[in-house]
């Protein structure tokens, strides 16, 4: 009767530790199963984005990818604080697969790249101008001198649009190969270098001009747009498009888009209706 319990024991743990190495190698095939997203963010952009000196990344669109990343089991992203042109040339060549920079939809962007449905937030485009200078309107930039725009920006989308609506109101345009600090920009409207720097709105002006003392002052919304994310244009990558497109659409629903924006904006960037 011994033998026969001993036998039935050995039996038994047998199966027990057939049962864990079972459940261990589950666990190892679940593990490998999430994948590794290369997110890039701006560098200097604040409140939009920036890297803090000791490596930390912070901003509005850090926190709504961090916010997405927490809805998709499958999905860890590696956020990295990229400059603008290396950004979308890495998007472009697959060496990152999903960028965020407060990018406006243009019809090449929607070309090369997946373009989430759900918008990441909104833009707001005003001009920064001197104090005394006037200016309130893009009608009143007529002859003046506009700081060069991001070749390929969405805010020069914005402007070309109303310009083609317009054509009466002829501005003249200028377009920039390199990434210009926006801090430079708004001096160079202090100094009277330009008339006029036409810009979104949230990436810490205010904050650069209290900083430096600058005579220049923001103009009411000219425009507001929504702000949409970039994706790597993959077979790999038409799934992640879907399920990043759904979290979007549940962070707005449930107010989470608009707690992010409280906290780097001060106020609710959603509250604003989109230009048509």
């Amino acid at each position: 009767m011994k033998k026969i319990s001993m036998s039935l024991l050995a039996l038994g743990m047998t199966f027990i530790l057939a049962a864990c190495n079972e459940e261990s190698v589950a666990d190892d095939t679940g593990s490998e199963e999430v994948r590794t997203i290369q997110v890039t963010t701006p560098p200097t952009s604040k409140n939009l984005s920036w890297q803090t000196p000791d490596g930390e990344i912070l901003g509005y669109e850090p926190g709504v990818l961090r916010a997405i990343d927490e809805k998709l089991e499958g999905y860890e992203f590696n956020i990295q604080a990229v400059a603008d042109s290396a950004q979308e040339t890495g998007l472009k060549t697959g060496k990152y697969e999903l960028n965020v920079g407060g990018f406006y939809p243009t019809p090449e962007r929607k070309e090369q790249f997946y373009v989430p449905e759900e918008p990441t937030g909104r833009s707001l485009i005003k001009m920064y101008v001197r104090e005394d200078s006037g200016i309130e309107t893009l009608e009143d930039l007529v002859g003046k001198k506009i700081t060069p725009f991001t070749a390929g920006g969405g805010t020069l989308q914005v402007v070309l649009d109303w310009q083609e609506e317009n054509p009466e109101h002829k501005l003249d345009l200028e377009e920039s190969s390199g990434d210009i600090p926006y801090a430079q920009r708004l001096k160079e409207i202090d100094s009277g270098k330009y008339d006029a720097f036409v810009g979104p709105a949230n990436l810490g002006q205010n904050e650069v001009i209290e900083e430096l003392g600058l005579n220049v002052r923001g103009t009411d919304p000219i425009f507001v747009g929504e702000t949409i994310m970039l994706i790597h244009k993959s077979e790999e990558n038409e799934q992640l498009v879907e399920e990043v497109n759904q979290a979007l659409k549940e962070l707005g629903e449930d107010g989470t888009l608009s707690e992010i924006s409280e906290e780097y904006y001060g106020e609710d960037i959603f509250q604003y209706e989109v230009t048509k």
